[in-house]
Order: C-alpha cells, then sequence, then structure tokens
C-alpha cells in the first residue's frame, strides 16, 4: 500500500505530524510551567550560597505588609504551599542530635529550602540596609527637591527612639514622606540629635557607595542640608532643627499645627477648669496634689484637677467596646441600649439620641482635643434611658464590674457644674475644633493655609470671648476660607442631634458663658503664643510670602504626625516580637512604611544588590545585643558621669553662693539702701529671692531701677521702711516731689483741676505727660484684692506696679498693658523670661542630679 501512495499523498501526513509535534511541545511547555509551580526548582528558593531575592521578599511582605510575627512566618510557607497543592523543595542535611556517652550524635532529616525564624531575623536587618539604599537612590534622583526634615521621638518597650523623616513633593505636586531612620536615642540633647542625622547620612551615603550606585561616598548625601524643617515648638526640637539645617539662633521654621491646635484648645480647657474648680469650691492645694495625673491618661485623670475631663475619661474607660484598657461593660451597655431603643420604636422623638456607644473616640496615646470631642457623646449618655439609666440600675443591683468607676460617673453626670463645663466643651468643639482639622489635613502648600487659617482663627476666638452667647445659640462659629467641605456621616448627623440639644440645655446658662469666655480668652492668647509666626507680623505671615520662600517650604507638610505614625508602627511591631536588635526592628517598620520590598524588586541588580546588603547585614549582626548595650552603657556613663561633675560643681557654687548671702544683712530702711554700689545692690535683691520673695526680677536696666525695685520690696515689708527726708530719693542724681497733702499736719483745701493721691497732689495735664521710671511688679487681678488707684479689676486683668518719674515708690500705683509703652512691657516682660528660664533651668539640674545621683546609688547597691 505504502509503495503505491503518490507524493502528492505523504505530503498533508507530513504537515498533520509537525502540527502535532508542535503542539505537543508546548503542551511539554506548559506541562513544565505548571510543574514549576506545583514543584518549584531549588534555585526559585536558594541561589548558590544564600536564599534568593524573591524568598526574602516574600519573607519581607509577610514581616511589613501582612505583619504577621516573625517567628511565624516559616509556618506560612508550608500553610499556604499546603492549600495550593505545592510541593516545596527539599534538602537532606545531617543535624544535631543528642549526646551519647558524652558525644554528640547526627541524624539525616529532609528539610525544606525554607528560611528559619533566625533567617527571617537577617531579612529584617537586610531590609534595614536597604531601605538606607532606597533613601539614597530617591535624594540622588530629585537633588533640587525642597526636602523638610521632620523629627520626633517617643518610648517603646523602655527605650527612647528617635524618628527622622524626609518631606518633598513629587512631579505631580503630591507631598511624599520617605522615612530617613528610627534609632535608638542615646542622648535627649539637640546635638544629639544632630549627631544622629549626621549618622544617618553618613550610612546612606556609604551604602549607596558599597553597591555603586556611586564611585565615591557622595558629598551631596554626605553633606545633604534639609530646606525646612517640621517639629514641635518645645525649644530642643527647634534647636535641633536648626542645627540640623545650619541656620542661626531664631530662624526657626514652622511648627506642627497638630501641636499648636492641641496646646491651643489644652489652654481653653484649663480656663474651663478654673471657673468649675471655683464654682465647686475645690481648692488650689487639692487640684495641685492630682495636677501631675492629668498628664497621664493612661491611667486615670485627677478628679480635682479636672473634674470635666475626669468625667469623660472615665465614660469613655467604662464603655470602651474594644479597648483592653476597659471594663467589659462597653458591649454589655450597647446591647441594653439597643434592647431599650427596639422596645421604644415609635415612642421616641425623632431627634432624641441615647446609643450608638462606637461614637466614644479612644482616649489613650491620643491627643487632647479629643476630650473635646468626646465631650458631646458624654453629654448625650447623661440623659435619662441612656448610660444613666444603665448605671442606676446597675448600682441598685450591686454589679461588682466598675464599681468605684461607676459611682465616680453618676456623681459627674448628677452634678450641674460638672455637666456645664462638659457641654462648654462640646460646644467649643461644635464651633471650632472640627473647623480646624478640616483645614490642616490636605496636601495643599502650608503657605497656601496656615497664614490664612491663624489669623481668622484669632479674630473667631476674640469674637467669641467677648460674645459667648452668640457661641451657645450657634449664630457664632469659626469658617475658615481654607477648610475643607465637612463630609456628611451618619456620626456627623448624630453630632448635629447632640449639639442641638446641648445648645437648648445652654441657653441662658451665664456658668456656660463665663466658661467660653474664659476659654476663649486664653484660647486667643494660646494662638498668639502657638501661631504667632503666621500671625500679621510673623516670619511667615501673608505679606512675607515670597516666591523663594514658598520654593524653600514647597516639601513641608502642615503637621508632623508622619512621625507619629513611625512610632505607632513601632509599637504595633513591639507588641508582635518584643525585644529585639535595633537593625531588625528598624527594618521592619521602616520596610513597612516606605515599601522597601517593592523597591528592591523594580531593582535592575535586585539580586546583585541584596547579595551586597545581606553581607553588610551581617556584619552588623556580628556584634550582638549584649554587646551593643555594653557599647551604649559605656556611652551613657560617660555622659552620666560629665553630668554628674558638671551639675555638683554647679551645686557646690549655689551652696557657696547661698552661705555667702545668708551672711549678708538684709537692709530694712531707705537709708541703709544709700550709698551702695552695684554687686551691693544685686546681692540685696538676691537676699530676697532667697528668702522667698516673688514678683520681682534681680537684673534691672540701670542703677536706678536697681534702687527703685528695692525700695519697693522695703515697701511692701513695711509700710514705714522710708525713713528719708521728704523731698529726698535716697539715689544720687534722681529728684522727687515734696509731699503736699496729708501727713501729720493740717488738710490743705483741695483745688479745682488738681489731683490728690497719697499726699501728692497734681494736675491732669501732668499725669497726662508722666512718664515710667521703672517697673516694679506685675499682678493679675482676682477681683478680690485692691490694687492701689485701679481698685478691685476685673477677674483676669494683667496689672504692673509702675514708679513715675519724679516720684517715689511710696506713690503706689498700677497701671494695665494697654497703658503702657510697648518698649516698657517688653524690656521687662524679657527679664522675667529670662530669670524664670534661668530658674527652671537651675531646678531641672536640680532634679537631673537627684535623679542621676539616685541612680548611681542604686547601681552601687546593686
Amino acid at each position: 500500500m505504502r509503495a503505491n501512495r503518490r507524493f502528492y499523498d505523504i505530503e498533508p501526513i507530513a504537515e498533520e505530524n509537525a502540527l502535532l509535534r508542535e503542539q505537543l511541545a508546548e503542551a511539554r511547555a506548559e506541562a513544565a510551567k505548571y510543574k514549576g509551580i506545583a514543584e518549584p526548582d531549588a534555585s526559585y528558593f536558594r541561589n548558590g550560597g544564600g536564599y534568593t531575592l524573591e524568598h526574602d521578599l516574600a519573607i519581607a511582605e509577610c514581616v511589613t505588609k501582612a505583619r504577621v510575627s516573625r517567628n511565624q512566618v516559616p509556618r506560612l510557607f508550608i500553610i499556604f504551599g499546603r492549600f495550593y497543592r505545592i510541593k516545596l523543595p527539599t534538602h537532606v542535611q545531617r543535624v544535631p542530635h543528642k549526646k551519647v556517652a558524652g558525644k554528640m550524635t547526627y541524624v539525616e532529616r529532609t528539610l525544606l529550602y525554607v528560611g528559619g525564624k533566625t533567617h527571617v531575623k537577617e531579612v529584617c536587618a537586610v531590609l534595614n540596609q536597604a531601605h538606607k539604599l532606597q533613601v539614597g537612590v530617591q535624594l540622588l534622583e530629585s537633588p533640587n527637591d525642597s526636602y523638610c526634615y521632620i523629627s520626633d521621638g517617643a518610648e517603646s518597650l523602655q527605650t527612647d527612639y528617635l524618628a527622622q523623616l524626609l518631606s518633598h513633593r513629587d512631579a505631580s505636586g503630591k507631598l511624599q514622606t520617605i522615612a530617613l531612620d528610627l534609632s535608638t536615642l542615646h542622648g535627649k540633647s539637640s546635638e544629639a540629635q544632630c549627631a544622629a542625622f549626621r549618622e544617618s547620612m553618613r550610612a546612606v551615603a556609604e551604602i549607596c557607595r558599597d553597591l555603586n550606585v556611586t564611585t565615591a561616598v557622595e558629598p551631596m548625601l554626605l553633606n545633604f542640608t534639609p530646606s525646612s524643617s517640621m517639629n514641635d515648638r518645645a525649644a530642643p526640637a527647634r534647636k535641633a532643627a536648626r542645627l540640623v539645617r545650619g541656620v542661626a539662633e531664631g530662624e526657626d521654621d514652622p511648627t506642627c499645627a497638630h501641636h499648636g491646635i492641641v496646646n491651643i484648645f489644652e489652654g481653653g480647657r484649663k480656663e474651663i477648669d478654673k471657673v468649675l474648680k471655683a464654682a465647686m469650691n475645690i481648692t488650689e492645694e487639692q487640684s495641685a496634689a492630682d495636677a501631675a495625673k492629668i498628664k497621664n491618661m493612661r491611667t486615670h485623670v485627677g478628679w480635682f484637677s479636672s473634674p470635666s475631663c475626669s468625667l469623660i475619661y472615665q465614660t469613655v474607660k467604662y464603655t470602651a467596646l474594644f479597648s483592653s484598657k476597659g471594663y467589659a461593660v462597653g458591649s454589655k451597655f450597647r446591647q441594653w441600649i439597643l434592647t431599650q431603643l427596639a422596645a421604644q420604636e415609635g415612642d421616641i422623638p425623632g431627634d432624641q439620641l441615647l446609643g450608638s456607644v462606637e461614637d466614644l473616640l479612644a482616649i489613650c496615646g491620643s491627643r487632647d482635643y479629643v476630650f473635646f470631642m468626646n465631650a458631646a457623646v458624654t453629654e448625650r449618655f447623661s440623659q435619662d434611658g441612656s448610660l444613666l439609666t444603665f448605671l442606676e440600675e446597675e448600682d441598685t443591683m450591686g454589679a461588682e464590674a466598675g464599681g468605684k468607676l461607676r459611682k465616680s460617673i453618676l456623681l459627674g453626670f448628677r452634678s450641674d457644674y460638672i455637666m456645664a463645663a462638659v457641654r462648654a466643651m462640646a460646644l467649643i468643639c461644635d464651633s471650632a475644633l472640627w473647623e480646624l482639622l478640616r483645614a490642616i489635613g490636605s496636601d495643599t502648600h502650608i503657605l497656601d493655609i496656615l497664614p490664612v487659617m491663624w489669623p481668622e482663627t484669632l479674630a473667631f476666638f476674640e469674637a467669641a470671648a467677648a460674645a459667648p452667647s452668640k457661641v451657645v445659640d450657634g449664630s457664632l462659629t469659626l469658617s475658615l476660607s481654607v477648610a475643607r467641605e465637612a463630609k456628611v456621616t451618619p456620626r456627623a448627623t448624630r453630632a448635629a442631634i447632640d449639639i442641638a440639644r446641648i445648645r437648648e440645655k445652654a441657653a441662658g446658662d451665664t456658668i456656660i458663658e463665663k466658661m467660653l469666655s474664659s476659654a476663649f480668652t486664653a484660647m486667643a492668647e494660646g494662638t498668639r503664643n502657638h501661631a504667632s509666626e503666621f500671625l500679621p507680623g510673623g516670619n511667615f505671615c501673608s505679606e512675607k510670602i515670597t516666591d523663594e520662600l514658598r520654593q524653600r517650604l514647597s516639601g513641608m507638610p502642615t503637621t508632623s504626625t508622619s512621625a507619629e505614625r513611625t512610632f505607632a508602627l513601632g509599637r504595633d511591631h513591639d507588641q508582635r516580637a518584643g525585644a529585639c536588635r535595633d537593625d531588625t526592628r528598624s527594618g521592619a517598620i521602616l520596610g513597612a512604611m516606605d515599601n522597601t520590598h517593592e523597591f528592591m524588586r523594580g531593582r535592575e541588580k535586585g539580586e546583585e544588590e541584596w547579595r551586597m546588603l545581606r553581607r553588610l547585614a551581617r556584619r552588623g549582626m556580628k556584634e550582638t545585643m549584649a554587646e551593643k548595650r555594653i557599647a551604649a552603657g559605656r556611652v551613657a556613663a560617660t555622659e552620666r558621669n560629665a553630668k554628674l561633675e558638671g551639675h555638683r560643681a554647679k551645686q557646690a557654687a549655689k551652696k557657696k553662693e547661698l552661705a555667702r548671702l545668708e551672711a549678708i544683712p538684709l537692709a530694712t530702711r531707705y537709708s541703709e539702701l544709700k550709698g551702695m554700689v552695684g554687686d551691693e545692690l544685686v546681692d540685696q535683691l538676691r537676699k530676697h529671692k532667697l528668702l522667698g520673695k516673688k514678683g520681682f526680677t534681680v537684673t534691672q536696666p540701670n542703677r536706678e531701677a536697681y534702687f527703685l525695685q528695692l525700695q519697693t520690696l522695703l515697701l511692701e515689708a513695711d509700710p514705714a521702711a522710708n525713713d528719708l527726708e521728704d523731698g529726698d530719693s535716697g539715689i544720687t542724681g534722681r529728684g522727687i516731689r515734696k509731699k503736699s497733702a496729708g501727713g501729720g499736719g493740717k488738710r490743705k483745701k483741695k483745688k479745682k483741676g488738681v489731683i490728690y493721691y497719697m499726699d501728692y497732689e497734681w494736675t491732669q495735664e501732668e499725669e497726662d505727660d508722666f512718664e515710667v521710671s521703672a517697673i516694679v511688679g506685675k499682678v493679675v487681678a482676682d477681683g478680690k484684692v485692691t490694687y492701689a488707684n485701679q481698685g478691685k479689676a476685673k477677674v483676669g486683668t494683667v496689672l504692673y506696679r509702675v514708679v513715675w518719674k519724679d516720684f517715689p515708690p511710696d506713690l503706689v500705683w498700677y497701671e494695665p498693658e494697654d497703658n503702657l509703652g510697648e518698649g516698657y512691657l517688653k524690656e521687662y516682660e524679657a527679664r522675667v523670661a529670662a530669670e524664670a528660664a534661668a530658674d527652671e533651668e537651675s531646678a531641672r539640674e536640680d532634679a537631673e542630679l537627684e535623679e542621676l545621683e539616685e541612680a548611681e546609688a542604686l547601681a552601687r547597691d546593686e
């Protein structure tokens, strides 16, 4: 048959065979591909002497993105391999078994080609090195961008950490932040933080050199200087930022708007508490006893220090749904209120709100203004039929859980004064806080927001302080031209119902209006302090914005919350991993922040670079945690010993000076001051301060001011201290008027147009030309004490005691700040602030010395 076939019969068969062979080859390739997936080759996991890049990046993603505990990562490979029916490659290895007759025996075991727990830790350390490379590459690719330096410190697991970040705008104009470093903070000084920044940049520059990204240590990286900085308002942080930027004192950049809002609203809260405590007859001594507690919101709020915040905090703690710090009754209350509302459906007015426990925000670890946010919800729960009724029922039944806390909350709910303070806080939150937070949470250039926001906010605070009733009725609220539009959410709808109810209850309540007026007055003053750089005349006010300034600050966000996000990730990591090495901890946290695994996956020579990074990481891991602690301890010991030596020397000098001052006789009469010079006058003022006298400064602008200040102090101690002849000032070159009325003789007939006061007289025209010789004291009126010519001034009025030219200090006279020239006040307040800062620094040094000596004694005892 075959012999009888013609050639044209065979050709179709050949074509058919060729097609079948081609299809068979494709099928085999497809089968090999699927087999490669189902039974991956060992080379996919290991390449040469180490694991592959893909293997290690899978581990990195498990740790950074899935947030799996490092010890559990190897198990994930096995679990998902089993689920997807993948046969993981194995190898046989001899491993130690047990000792027999004093010798170790070995057995052969089949092991997976998957990194174990130790390797996972190594991957985190490599990721830390890779992150340095990521920072270096970004800076090299954008050398002309304006970067903002952001830094903050925090503690975790009894270790202080410093987070350093860099922010800039990408090509699309969006703000992007990359972490520079997260390192152990061995010193809290500004110089130590600057040194940490330089060390971080040195490490970045060396990584880029070692991986051949640059041919040498790149000066641009080594000497990198950010164009701007953002931090809180603390003096050490601002100084550290100046050192990093290489600018002089006074050339500070804007501070975090969130910190500003926190401090401003905290000032308002304190004023509400003052009014509240006065109404409740809580003494300053009781307040001081609890003052420290309010700083530690994780435990509790001192009742006497802040009754309203105490109630809010305790309500949040008691009704917490998910908090491990709560009393586990939040879910019980939610169940109770849902059942009550379901039973009464149709009987409850549509505008009455009683439940929704989830509206309470957690306070632990949050900003202080969360108290304002929770005020309206706390007031909601104080209604009959809500938490108040639930707690009363629990109290009647004698429920054990949270008994003391329950009684405290009931006490707060039943107090008209405390609930007035809670309502005042809710009104402040509704009128201003939400609007401020909506203004600062965007990518808009900082100079397009804050120079507009803060002046508008100050104007509102001043108007609200003058007309608190308008805040109560809602006709006066903060409306910022730079704020984003409020979102309509179910929670926002419930908040509107809350505030309508609170406005109705607060209408005509004079104590609430007093609280609001005091709070807004303090908040206005706080704005002038914490946002001064954006107000008219400030370095970053609208009038001073230039193209150059806009460019320099283009990478600056409105807040430094990115640093706090770093610490939040750190705390989350520490809960899973516990104490671990700095390099592995930083790798896991920074890798999570900046997606370092994706950066490495996109590198052209990623596999080769990963091997080089691994070698660098292993070199660093040779130093054990114990060795690192010892090295850090030696540095700390050197610094501590130097501090001890310095503080002890200062303490010895203080004691010597104290002994010298105690031996100096204190003048009690004007005549005893005559003839004193320079240091003698200073010593007299120091002696008064040593004896506990307050309200004056030791430093004075001139010789005459020293005499006037001392004469004032003597007069306050003894009204008969002036033993000089009438018309004798006791100060060479200073003439004064003689007394012309009163005294022991007959009283003169009063003349029209003449002012008579404390045995002196002058005309109104003369008074208009009175000139200040010295400011010798400052008081804040309490509404009770009479202050000479001012009488009983309005509560909170700041008065300055002045000595007029041509008059002695015997003419007791007070003037409000508006009546005194700015130059006099500025000079006086500068002296007061300088001495207060010096006293504070001295007290800090004494406290630090005591702490260091206690630690030294404890170490000796051990």
